[in-house]
């Protein structure tokens, strides 16, 4: 049973998010976790903020159509710390958020904290910045790092491929502008038969800015999300890092899925 974590603070974007979260529920027989982090500043100031939340949670599920197991937990304090908690506490495979994409990050989770949970999580992490529905994600573009080895993220990725039966737009950016193309064309067969990939095509572009080479394609291609493995960093200190997935995640006008492409789940450091 697949355990689908989504911080919500019940704000339109974070509903967005909450929606798609249950029809992945409703998909794979999930159970899907609501966290509210309410910071002690919000108590002090308001001491009821906790009873609005529960509130609109209830209104939340009375309004689904059909039944899933839902659940609602509320932590005081940060929200990076609280979601890895609770990604250890209740084994999560699964975390689905709702951004505003370009617009910038919103309300309780503005500025890093998004950005953080996308490079501190250990499970696949879902960015939703608009209405987005499991029937219509058929086309997947995935920017290789054309890495043998160190499988997990992109194991995971054929699992949610298989669920979607959907097809893979593998990419390789050339940002040097320099690279003989039949040797990148290779590279990514060689990645594609060293991770046991199907259903799936290959692409090369280039461009100056990888995030600017990767958002051109999909548009291109009118893509239906946006997926990237990353190599993930469970140390603080790599945090400030540039990091083009959250880039991407910030800027794309779609759907995007992101997973650390080794697994990390067991050494996972709490935030400070």
């Amino acid at each position: 049973m697949q355990k689908i974590l989504v911080p919500c603070d019940f704000s339109v974007s974070a509903r967005r998010g909450l929606e798609f979260a249950v029809e992945l529920a409703q998909a794979t027989s999930g159970v899907v976790i609501v966290l509210s982090a309410i910071s002690q500043q919000q108590v002090d100031e308001n001491p009821i903020v906790s009873e609005r939340y529960k509130a609109e949670f209830e209104n939340f599920v009375v309004k689904i159509s059909q039944p899933i197991n839902i659940i609602h937990t509320i932590r005081i304090g940060r929200l990076l710390p609280a979601v890895l908690d609770l990604i250890t506490e209740e084994s999560v495979d699964l975390i689905v958020m709702g951004t505003r994409g370009s617009r910038g990050w919103e309300s309780t989770f503005i500025g890093s904290n998004v950005e953080k949970i996308l490079r501190r999580s250990p499970v696949p992490v879902f960015a939703v910045n608009q209405q987005s529905h499991l029937k219509n994600l058929r086309n997947i573009v995935f920017p290789c790092d054309l890495v043998l080895g160190n499988n997990y993220g992109t194991g995971q990725l054929k699992k949610l491929q298989a669920l979607l039966n959907a097809r893979l737009h593998l990419l390789r950016v050339d940002t040097t502008l320099g690279i003989n193309k039949l040797i990148l064309m290779q590279e990514l067969k060689d990645y594609a038969a060293f991770h046991g990939l199907t259903n799936f095509t290959i692409n090369i572009v280039k461009d100056t800015d990888e995030k600017d080479g990767i958002l051109h394609f999909a548009k291109e291609i009118n893509a239906d999300m946006i997926a990237m493995t990353t190599h993930g960093s469970m140390d603080a200190a790599h945090m400030y890092r540039f990091s083009v997935s959250a880039d991407v995640a910030n800027h794309a006008h779609l759907l995007t899925w992101t997973c650390v492409q080794q697994s990390q789940a067991s050494s996972l450091i709490k935030a400070k």
